[in-house]
């Protein structure tokens, strides 16, 4: 195989690694309400509806949420949840 073949594939590998690796670094953005929905999309990740954002997450934390709950979450700048609270009232 030829390296013109090759350019492609390993630019837009180191494309998405740099975009992960920014990802990792603050500043982290937060945000506070109630839990409105929560579901999956089409590629298999779960979300949650928190007042107008939605936010990335795993699926132990979308098993255990419930809808309605008052949270504050830390979040990436892709969205991606890395502490969840939940709020008394």
């Amino acid at each position: 195989m030829r390296i013109n073949a090759w350019i492609p594939k390993v630019l837009s590998a180191l494309r998405s690694g740099g975009a992960h690796f920014v990802d990792m670094f603050p500043p982290y953005r937060r945000v506070e309400g109630q839990l409105r929905d929560k579901g999956t999309d089409p590629h298999g990740e779960y979300n949650l509806l928190i007042e107008d954002q939605i936010v990335l997450i795993d699926w132990l934390t979308y098993e255990t949420l419930i809808v309605g709950e008052p949270l504050r979450i830390l979040m990436t700048r892709t969205n991606r949840a890395i502490k969840i609270d939940r709020v008394s009232p």
